[in-house]
């Protein structure tokens, strides 16, 4: 199933890159993301303040379904995360969303965006801040206490000025359990990330 959401993931983002007329340009946000807990007991983390930053490519689709319509890509990396009291989890991803979105002009210089769609990202720097007394101690967590894969839902609003200058808000829904769970334990503590973002992009 992950190499399947992988490769439709793949294909849509090479026909973002790969088009004749596309624009595309750098891109940062920053997150507002927390573990949320599955079940009961399981306690959800405090919010976790991160960044995001990379690539963005967009195609207008007005000659595959109709005026407005438009699919966009990005390449990001992510720092998301999690707190509680003496123990933050910073969580490194590269992240791949991937949106069908509808753009309404309100003038020859003002465009509303929305956009939705799904998105996966693979962890590849991640650290557990454990304090201890006055000592910070670090020790890794992908593969240990949360696994590397993630996918779930993206969704956007925002406003383009100039048609270059894109400002937006956003929340991604994770919807696998990333907590790495023993097979002998029913019990196993489950969860899933969330994120609010606020960002801006550049397209040329």
């Amino acid at each position: 199933m992950k190499k399947f959401v992988l490769v439709i993931i793949a294909l849509l983002a090479t026909t973002v890159i790969s088009a004749q007329e596309f624009r595309w340009g750098p891109t940062a946000s920053v997150n507002m993301s927390w573990l949320r807990g599955v079940g009961a007991g399981v306690v959800s983390s405090d919010c976790y303040v991160g960044f995001q930053a990379g690539i963005k490519a967009e195609r207008d689709c007005t000659d595959i379904i109709a005026k407005g319509f438009y699919l966009d890509g990005k390449f990001l990396y992510t720092l998301k995360g999690a707190s509680w009291s003496g123990v933050h989890n910073n969580l490194g991803y590269l992240e791949l969303p991937v949106n069908l979105g509808y753009r309404f002009n309100l003038s020859d210089g003002v465009s509303l965006m929305a956009g939705l769609g799904p998105y996966v990202g693979l962890g590849i720097l991640g650290k557990t801040v454990t304090k201890v007394d006055d000592t910070k101690v670090k020790t890794d967590i992908f593969g240990q206490a949360l696994k590397r894969f993630d996918f779930g839902l993206n969704y956007n609003l925002g406003v383009e000025l100039w048609n270059k200058w894109q400002f937006f808000v956003g929340f991604d829904q994770g919807l696998v359990n990333i907590a790495k769970t023993e097979p002998d334990v029913v019990a196993s503590p489950k969860y899933r990330l969330k994120n609010i973002y606020i960002g801006t992009a550049f397209l040329f």
